[in-house]
C-alpha cells in the first residue's frame, strides 16, 4: 500500500488528518499544509473510483475479480489499475493525488468532469443485473480508445 492509498483509507475511516499527515521541520501550519501538496502524484493508466460499497472492488472477492476481468478485456493489466473507495464529496481531492490517463467512476453519485473521465455501473451491480453489461461494455470501449 502506498502513502496516498493509506491516506485515503484513513480519511474514509474518519481518522483526523493531523494524526497521519507528515509534518515539516517547522511547526507552523502553513508548512504542514504544503507537505500534502508537494507529495508526488501517483502515475497510473486507469484510476477506478467507487463510493463506499458493501461489495467493494478494493477488497479481494468476486467483485474485484470481475472488475479486473472487465478491464483486462480492454487490455489493461492489474499493474495498470489503481482502485480507490472514497466518500462522494472527496472526488476532487482524490483526483488531485493521481496522474491518471483515464478515470473510471463506478458510482451513480460520481459524475465525470473531463473527457478522460468515464462513468459506468459498479461491478457488483452488473453481477446481479446482467442488463447493465452492454452499457458497461460501451463505456469500456471508450476507455480503451482514450488509452491509445
Amino acid at each position: 500500500m502506498n502513502q496516498a492509498q493509506r491516506n485515503d483509507y484513513l480519511e474514509a475511516l474518519g481518522v483526523p488528518d493531523f494524526l497521519y499527515l507528515e509534518k515539516s521541520n517547522t511547526a507552523d501550519t502553513a508548512n504542514t499544509a504544503n507537505v500534502a501538496t508537494t507529495t508526488p502524484k501517483i502515475n497510473t493508466q486507469c484510476l477506478v473510483i467507487e463510493t463506499q460499497n458493501a461489495h467493494s472492488f478494493c477488497q479481494a472477492g468476486n467483485t474485484q475479480v470481475f472488475l479486473f476481468k472487465m478491464l483486462g478485456a480492454i487490455g489493461l493489466k492489474t499493474a495498470d489499475i489503481q482502485c480507490v473507495s472514497i466518500q462522494a464529496n472527496a472526488l476532487t481531492a482524490t483526483l488531485e493525488k493521481y496522474n491518471a490517463k483515464t478515470v473510471l467512476l463506478m458510482s451513480a453519485t460520481l459524475k465525470p468532469s473531463l473527457p478522460q473521465h468515464f462513468s459506468t455501473h459498479h461491478p457488483s451491480e452488473i453481477l446481479v443485473n446482467e442488463s447493465f453489461k452492454r452499457a458497461a461494455w460501451e463505456v469500456l470501449k471508450k476507455v480503451q480508445q482514450c488509452l491509445k
